[in-house]
């Protein structure tokens, strides 16, 4: 399950996700994401991540496929979670990728924000 986040400018997309994420759940939110590349060239992305403890196996591949095509077209990504190894995840996340990637603690979504202003 996923909401997305309102935010104040055009090229910040944001998502709070629940427990899962189902294939349809990737696919809006991937529609959402080329959208807003479509529209601003490149975009910034805020994922809050409350309870995720399920991707299904074709999520997560559809997910893994539009990161490897849309690499170049995310500048920022900010990660909002208070679970110990999403904080890992995005380390790890940071080394491999080309975008700026940052962990923010449960609590701090205006932070994350900010940050993807910079």
């Amino acid at each position: 399950m996923f909401q997305q986040i309102e935010t104040d400018a055009a090229n910040i997309v944001a998502f709070r996700i629940g427990d899962n994420a189902t294939a349809e759940d990737v696919a809006a939110m991937e529609a959402i994401m080329t959208g807003a590349i479509k529209a601003s060239g490149k975009m910034r992305l805020l994922m809050e991540i409350e309870g995720f403890r399920h991707m299904e196996p074709h999520a997560l591949l559809a997910k893994l496929k539009f990161a490897t095509a849309h690499a170049g077209d995310i500048e920022k990504m900010a990660i909002v979670s208070g679970r110990t190894w999403i904080k890992s995840w995005v380390k790890l996340g940071g080394l491999i990728t080309p975008q700026e990637v940052e962990h923010f603690e449960r609590g701090q979504t205006d932070d994350a924000l900010e940050w993807l202003r910079q």
